[in-house]
């Protein structure tokens, strides 16, 4: 097993190597939720309310051996400069051929000041609790594919690109965790009102705006991430505003989800991508 830490673009790797020989780690494997229930009278045990997830504490042991040429004292200073209080950092985990990544702030660090082998400990708090997969998922539903080829041959019937006509995506999510989705609308030409909907739930949202050629809206309908952003030319612009009241905020739940875009009018010069990134309960 690798666990390598990450925070603006600086990494600390924990393995079987140096110069942090991976000694011991909890909490990448648990689940700890609280479960809330309920006893009436006469009734044999209770009756179950509902249950959350609660904050992950990684814990990571490892010993120091220093590499030639590098001293207890440069590695512990290292140490202390990348592990630091109020930062957000990510940590990865490579366990055989799982991959996942899970977001973190340090609680405590210690590192111990004597020895030719010296003892460093880390309790990391993951906020959010499931872990994530390395890579996003994308699904194109409607995208532009360009059929210029070099040298260009010009003809009486000469196309720039053709549009995949498809409005629906299919995602499966074989994970037992809901996740969200982050949408990307561009459109070449102009859209009224742009939207989306979950086939078989029937649930949908929709953005009350009309899009002109070059515009980008990307929605993320994360918990937590909840956002819808309007790009035109140089201009980045929160749209939040012009969510349409009663939506609701997408997420890919476990199963398979049918999503199919719309538009007032001008699906035709729409093009369209869902993005997730799959979540697990444990690594």
């Amino acid at each position: 097993m690798r666990i390598v830490c990450e925070r603006d673009d600086r990494r600390i790797t924990f393995a079987h190597a140096l110069p942090y020989w991976l000694e011991e780690t909890e909490g990448l494997g648990e689940l700890d939720c609280d479960v809330e229930s309920e006893k009436a009278t006469g009734q044999d045990g209770e009756l179950y309310q509902g249950a959350t997830a609660n904050v992950r504490n990684v814990t990571i042991k490892a010993t120091v051996i220093p590499p030639n040429g590098k001293t207890h004292a440069e590695i512990r200073q290292e140490f202390f400069a990348f592990f630091v209080p109020r930062e957000t950092g990510t940590l990865y985990l490579y366990d055989g051929t799982t991959e996942r990544k899970i977001e973190y702030k340090v609680e405590s660090c210690e590192f111990e000041m004597d020895g030719i082998f010296r003892a460093v400990e880390l309790s990391l708090l993951c906020h959010d609790p499931t872990f994530k997969a390395v890579q996003d998922e994308s699904y194109p539903m409607a995208e532009i594919t360009g059929k210029i080829e070099w040298p260009v041959e010009l003809a009486p019937e000469f196309e720039v690109g053709i549009k995949d006509s498809t409005l629906m995506a299919t995602i499966v999510n074989d994970s037992s965790v809901s996740r969200g989705l982050t949408i990307t609308f561009r459109a070449s030409g102009e859209v009224v009102n742009p939207g989306m909907v979950e086939v078989s739930r029937q649930e949908s949202l929709q953005i009350n705006t009309t899009m002109h050629a070059g515009d980008i809206i990307v929605l993320t309908t994360a918990p937590g991430n909840k956002r819808l952003k309007l790009y035109r030319e140089t201009e980045e612009i929160n749209i939040n505003n012009l969510w349409d009241f009663g939506g609701t905020w997408l997420q890919v739940e476990p199963g398979k989800n049918v999503f199919r875009y719309t538009a007032d009018s001008g699906t035709d010069v729409l093009e369209v991508v869902l993005a997730s990134t799959p979540a697990y309960w444990g690594a």
